[in-house]
């Protein structure tokens, strides 16, 4: 599970640190004169239009994930998350609607003491993923304010040690709401930042010593850099 989460943060850090080396050193001001002569031979970023198009980027973040378990009350668990992020991009005016997908590792875990100690659940996210529309609205040319809501799904390890227990993994599936803001650079490069909650259905599962229900919910943080193809 972390060899996965280690894979997903150097690609994050490869994208960032492409943006951060190919960013110009005078990029062209998008609130300046656009038919001014662009510094050192740079074609102006245009006013309009700038999310429009194929994107991918690189994220990284951190997410809570609280369990309801019956028996066995609630877990909580917490850590960090990464992998890549891309889609489509329509904009009309100061309005952008699009689709949009996430495919991310995660080291997300927690654990809890139950049945008067005896039993010990340690509920743990491996990979997380989402399919998105998004929806939003430039405040300026270069700044853009969305929603975005879709599903998502979770592998998770769902071992409990002790009597009766036993390892067990399955997927969980869900929906997935959020908001966030993008900013632009320039024509191709931007960075972002969103939050997300998602509501996962409840999944039964069977151990030597009886059945367990879990019921998550997840709250995810992430910062994202993209380029716009």
């Amino acid at each position: 599970m972390r060899m996965r989460l280690y894979q997903a943060v150097v690609v994050a850090a490869v994208l960032t640190a492409s943006a951060t080396a190919s960013r110009p050193a005078a990029s062209a001001d998008l609130y300046g004169d656009y038919n001014a002569a662009p510094a050192y031979g740079m074609e102006p970023v245009p006013p309009q239009d700038i999310f429009e198009g194929w994107w991918l980027g690189g994220t990284i973040g951190g997410a809570s994930v609280n369990y309801d378990m019956s028996p066995g009350g609630s877990v909580s668990s917490s850590g960090v998350l990464g992998g890549i992020v891309g889609g489509y991009s329509w904009q009309h005016g100061p309005f952008v609607v699009g689709v949009e997908g996430d495919f991310m590792a995660s080291d997300i875990s927690g654990s809890r003491s139950f049945n008067g100690g005896l039993n010990k659940v340690s509920p743990g996210f491996n990979t997380l993923a989402d399919l998105r529309l998004r929806a939003g609205y430039t405040i300026l040319p270069n700044l853009l304010l969305f929603g975005t809501f879709g599903g998502a799904w979770a592998d998770a390890d769902l071992p409990i040690s002790g009597p009766g227990g036993a390892f067990r993994e399955t997927t969980f599936f869900g929906w997935s709401a959020g908001a966030g803001a993008e900013f632009a650079f320039d024509e191709n490069w931007s960075a972002r930042l969103d939050y997300q909650f998602t509501d996962f259905d409840s999944e039964t599962i069977s151990y030597p010593g009886g059945q367990t229900t879990y019921d998550p919910d997840a709250n995810t943080f992430r910062g994202s850099v993209i380029y716009r193809f």
